[in-house]
């Protein structure tokens, strides 16, 4: 509290990026504002028009049939049907032939991802493994993602909204602009990110 302080903070970070929640589920835990369900309603209200959307509520009272469902410590309090997720097979790598447009999600969670063009603002490439990207990176690239910290990301132009590696991340406004629209590489060190030139 207050919330206006909140969310004057959460507009900010969605100019600068706003793409930043598109395509992505959150898990919302409202046990320090222990709202009122009116008050509640319109907090979930005031997500929405930022089109951010979310997949459960922590810490709050059992609400109407219309509102989230009710998780505690990231689970169900109460039986829910959830989609079974067939097992991908077991591969080690995927190449994108083209570009990643704007809007596109490529999801690879048991290899290395390819991409033989660029990477567009809005775009995401969320990758087991490294990530290489023979064109511009304009968007999110994410390395590591089965807890791998020895994935990198490699790109020709270094221009992302947001980068991460296994469970780091970095936005663009914390990446300054000595590496921008330079040919870069992204790898952890000593639980960092950190970036360099490939020139």
């Amino acid at each position: 509290m207050p919330l206006s302080d909140w969310f004057a903070g959460l507009d900010a970070a969605l100019k600068r990026s706003p793409t930043l929640f598109d395509g992505r589920a959150i898990i919302l835990d409202v046990a320090a504002l222990k709202p009122e369900p009116d008050a509640l309603r319109a907090l979930l209200a005031d997500l929405r028009q930022r089109r951010i959307r979310i997949l459960g509520l922590e810490g709050a009272e059992a609400g109407d049939d219309g509102m989230p469902p009710l998780l505690a410590n990231g689970r169900p309090t109460q039986t829910l049907d959830l989609p079974v997720i067939p097992t991908e097979p077991e591969t080690t790598s995927l190449t994108i032939e083209g570009s990643v447009r704007s809007g596109q999600s490529i999801v690879h969670r048991t290899g290395d991802v390819t991409v033989m063009g660029s990477v567009s603002s809005g775009a995401e490439i969320l990758a087991g493994g490294s990530i290489h990207i023979y064109g511009a990176l304009r968007g999110r690239a994410i390395a590591g993602a089965a807890r791998n910290p020895r994935a990198r990301i490699c790109c020709r132009k270094f221009e992302p909204e947001l980068l991460g590696i296994d469970r780091l991340v970095r936005t663009a406004e914390d990446m300054g602009t000595h590496l921008r629209g330079r040919p870069a590489q992204i790898w952890l060190d000593g639980g960092a990110i950190r970036m360099a030139s490939l020139d």
